[in-house]
């Protein structure tokens, strides 16, 4: 069927998210296409916002300042570090109200079926935070998947066979109040909750 280029050009451009298949990404379209000009002129300066975002240089969360809200914020516990995979995760968490402690997001988890190795994540610049900081706890906050084990192990590993490590940091995980198999993100709060109160040594 036959579109003006200025359509197609959007059409092509929400196909391209995760998920979003051509027929979805039409109705998108079509959708927008019925919004008022102040509306289309909301939705243009958000994206056009997104150019704004960092990567905080402490965690590694998505922020607009260089470090962001959470680690410039005095009244957490910074000696207490939860590990993600992703900043949703994050909001996962925070939306518990419990956690008071800090987040380090490794942008991924250890997974050789799709090539990803422990270089392409964050781990590096967790060790190298560890090692600089007063930190006593880190949560392993991962999805209980083989490729959340995975990075654990790594992860363990890596702290346990360094002996200054080793010994002043206390490695503990959430406790199994998620499935087997199930995301972090799409958990609800009363089970995160309860996941962060359980959290056992590794």
């Amino acid at each position: 069927m036959f579109y003006p280029k200025d359509i197609k050009n959007l059409i092509d451009e929400f196909s391209k998210f995760p998920g979003i298949g051509p027929k979805s990404a039409q109705r998108f379209v079509f959708y927008l296409l019925r919004k008022s000009p102040e509306d289309i002129e909301k939705l243009t300066l958000s994206l056009k916002g997104i150019k704004n975002i960092h990567i905080c240089s402490v965690c590694g969360n998505f922020s607009d300042q260089n470090i962001c809200s959470i680690c410039q914020d005095k009244n957490r516990d910074h000696s207490v570090v939860a590990v993600i995979a992703e900043p949703q995760d994050l909001m996962a968490i925070e939306k518990t109200g419990e956690y008071q402690g800090t987040y380090h997001v490794l942008g991924g988890l250890i997974d050789m079926i799709e090539n990803k190795s422990p270089e392409q994540i964050k781990i590096k610049e967790l060790l190298i935070r560890l090692k600089n900081s007063s930190i006593k706890e880190l949560i392993f906050a991962l999805n209980a998947t083989i490729e959340g084990e995975s990075t654990i192990l790594y992860i363990t590993n890596l702290i346990k066979e360094d002996k200054i490590l080793s010994s002043k940091i206390k490695l503990t995980r959430i406790a199994r109040g998620l499935p087997l198999g199930g995301e972090l993100e799409y958990a609800d709060e009363i089970t995160l909750t309860e996941a962060l109160k359980g959290r056992r040594g590794i």
